[in-house]
């Protein structure tokens, strides 16, 4: 496969609603992805955003019933990197559902390529959900916390 069959590729795939490709041949393997993979779950009304599912035994808190009228705000990913709640292993997290939170307070770490990358608040407000668990890798606008 030469750069002229990938660049076809990837027009076809601005002119469709895919959004990743991959093929493996005997060249080699190629992966395109174009846009937010998560554009369609942020287009989604408020309520129907869902926290991830935690393994069972590591699953305390349970995010407050969200509805429109609680006026939540989505806080997503500024960037692809691995999401951490807490400073340290050690240490407690940030926010915690319940949480009352200002403007510029922090709520999480993003490393990327090595580097911790504070996640501030930028209103007041109660966290209402927190959407990433501790470790997990995320996307550029991946929603991270609701904040009403």
């Amino acid at each position: 496969m030469d750069i002229k069959d990938i660049k076809n590729i990837y027009k076809f795939l601005r002119e469709t609603d895919i959004v990743e490709f991959e093929l493996e041949g005997p060249d080699g393997k190629v992966r395109l992805k174009r846009g937010n993979a998560y554009a369609v779950r942020e287009a989604m009304p408020v309520e129907s955003l869902e926290p991830r599912e935690a393994p069972k035994e590591a699953k305390k808190e349970e995010p407050a019933p969200v509805t429109k009228a609680d006026n939540v705000k989505v806080v997503t990913s500024p960037m692809v990197g691995t999401f951490y709640r807490s400073p340290s292993p050690e240490a407690a997290s940030f926010v915690e559902v319940g949480s009352v939170v200002k403007p510029a307070q922090t709520l999480c770490i993003i490393e990327a390529m090595k580097l911790m990358n504070e996640i501030e608040s930028d209103q007041a407000g109660v966290i209402k959900a927190v959407l990433v668990e501790n470790g997990q890798p995320v996307e550029y606008g991946q929603p991270l916390f609701l904040i009403a």
